[in-house]
């Protein structure tokens, strides 16, 4: 496992074009299925804000989170992930499901789960036997993998600040979706181990005393700010009359 892990930064870069199936992508990743869209807009205005944050301070290793489950938390590292390849065919990206427990990063982009990053930080795999690249882009990606025993542990290991620092030397954009920050301690785990950390909050859903609790939890972790998801479009004004004069 650490020479496999010594061998990631060179290895990385030069991943493989042919595990993904580009028409099982979820339609919620509005950056590639509908890249007109004010949706899709949006996510592109997130990532130049991060961009502007990097002109400030090196920023390589980027999460995301939520308070709780089914805040879209994964959709949204997907499709800023996404939006970050698009923007810059030039750049290495890659986004790693860190969500040990309940990885949904393969699903929403049509590409096989049978190993990943669990796999890795367990040593039975190599990395070479868990990058994908998506189809016709740079964007790399590491599913989660089969659910450990014990994710926390897995997390918290040395492999995986092993793994963080290959992925570092190998790529110059890295997005982890981790976990909900509440129901389990794998998002502060990491949360203090990235550079920024984005948490993802759903409109009209999440009480504040919830995402309060969960800021609280991260304590110490650099957290960048919030991104609301689920807005409607009569909630940006200037988007919707926008679109009328189209």
């Amino acid at each position: 496992m650490d020479q496999t892990m010594e061998r990631a930064g060179n290895f990385l870069p030069r991943v493989d074009d042919n595990a993904t199936n580009p028409n099982s992508v979820d339609r919620r990743v509005v950056t590639l299925t509908a890249p007109a869209s004010a949706a899709a807009e949006q996510y592109r205005s997130l990532y130049y804000r991060l961009e502007r944050m990097r002109e400030l301070r090196p920023m390589k290793v980027v999460a995301l989170t939520s308070a709780m489950p089914g805040e879209g938390k994964t959709v949204t590292s997907v499709n800023l992930a996404m939006a970050a390849a698009r923007a810059n065919p030039d750049r290495r990206i890659l986004l790693v499901d860190a969500d040990l427990r309940r990885g949904g990063v393969a699903a929403t982009l049509g590409v096989r789960n049978k190993t990943g990053l669990a796999e890795l930080l367990s040593g039975e795999v190599e990395v070479r036997d868990v990058v994908r690249r998506f189809h016709a882009t740079r964007l790399a990606l590491i599913p989660a993998g089969a659910t450990p025993e014990e994710p926390s542990q897995v997390l918290a290991s040395p492999r995986m600040k092993q793994f963080l620092k290959a992925v570092r030397d190998g790529f110059d954009e890295v997005y982890v979706d981790l976990p909900p920050t509440l129901p389990f301690a794998d998002a502060a785990i990491l949360g203090h181990q990235v550079d920024g950390l984005l948490m993802v909050i759903r409109a009209n859903v999440t009480p504040g005393k919830t995402v309060h609790q969960a800021v609280e939890q991260l304590a110490g972790a650099p957290i960048l700010g919030c991104v609301l998801n689920g807005a409607e479009l009569q909630a940006t004004p200037y988007l919707k009359n926008y679109e009328k004069q189209r």
